[in-house]
């Protein structure tokens, strides 16, 4: 049986965008996947006593998506998709935190993409925390979700019906992220 994992202590938290990451993957014949990846988000997650109502804002630069294929990835971020031209963040605000199992949460929020603003729910799962080394606190996040492409009012590119059923590049899209945070130390 593994150790019991400490809570994070509270306060504010800086997202590590370096040591961050968001991949994404979608259905593609019906038969593979498509998969992609963006650069960590920025921004702060704040630890409130109640832990119930700690919160996340943070950003995620949309002109950095890429699928390894650059006629793929032009598509992607045109104005079919992404838009990252008008629209060049990907931004979460959250609003409630729940407790969905041992450290497991539903954190809930409004996500912005392709200048829509809908309500998502990433299942949370808190990871852990270590000393750096460096004198820095992090800790560790993984989170998932599903976005609905059609929601965002990006969903019409490459949603052909096949013959056999299914769709070329259906609507659902799965999100995973992996979140490193460092506590905030207030200064003297």
């Amino acid at each position: 049986m593994p150790a019991p994992m400490d809570l994070p202590e509270t306060g504010t938290w800086t997202i590590d965008s370096t040591h961050s990451f968001v991949a994404f993957s979608v259905e593609h014949y019906t038969v593979a996947f498509a998969r992609g990846i963006a650069a960590g988000p920025a921004g702060t997650i704040t630890i409130d006593p109640d832990l119930t109502q700690s919160s996340v804002e943070a950003a995620i630069d949309a002109t950095t998506v890429t699928t390894a294929s650059a006629a793929r990835d032009e598509k992607i971020l045109g104005p079919d998709v992404l838009d990252v031209e008008r629209f060049p963040t990907i931004d979460f605000h959250s609003h409630s935190l729940r407790p969905n199992g041992e450290h497991r949460y539903v954190l809930e929020g409004h996500l912005t993409l392709h200048g829509v603003t809908q309500p998502v729910e990433l299942d949370l799962s808190f990871n852990g925390i270590v000393e750096d080394g460096w004198g820095k606190t992090r800790l560790g996040l993984s989170a998932s979700t599903i976005l609905v492409r059609e929601q965002f009012g990006s969903g019409d590119w490459a949603h052909r019906a096949l013959p056999t059923g299914g769709f070329m590049v259906p609507h659902e899209v799965k999100i995973e992220l992996e979140i490193e945070a460092t506590k905030d130390v207030p200064e003297e």
